[in-house]
C-alpha cells in the first residue's frame, strides 16, 4: 500500500467536491484507490491538498494514464496537472 500527498489548483471548490466525490470517487476506486481526505489551505482558496491510500504505485499510475481520469479532472475544475508526492509509511505511533 501506498500514500499520495496531492497539491491541487483548483478553479471553484463546490465544483471540485462535487465532482470529486460522484465521478472522481467512481473512478479512484475502478482503479485501486482505498481512501482520500481533502484538506483546504488557509490563505490559498484556490488550491487542496488531498491524502489517498491506494493499493499499490501500479494502480495509482493506472489511475493517472487512464483518459477518462484526465476529463474528470477536467471537469471539476482542476486547473493544470496536480503535483503527486508518493509517500511510503514509515511506522504509525499513537498520540
Amino acid at each position: 500500500m501506498i500514500h499520495i500527498w496531492a497539491t491541487v489548483e483548483i478553479s471553484d471548490l463546490e465544483k471540485f467536491i462535487g465532482v470529486f466525490a460522484t465521478a472522481g470517487a467512481k473512478a479512484r476506486r475502478k482503479h485501486g484507490s482505498r481512501s482520500s481526505r481533502v484538506f483546504t489551505v488557509p490563505g490559498h482558496p484556490n488550491q487542496v491538498r488531498v491524502l489517498f491510500e491506494w493499493e499499490s504505485r501500479e494502480a495509482f499510475d493506472g489511475f493517472l494514464n487512464d483518459p477518462e481520469v484526465r476529463a474528470t479532472m477536467q471537469s471539476s475544475g482542476t486547473v493544470g496537472r496536480p503535483d503527486f508526492l508518493i509517500l511510503d509509511a514509515l511506522t504509525d505511533l499513537p498520540g
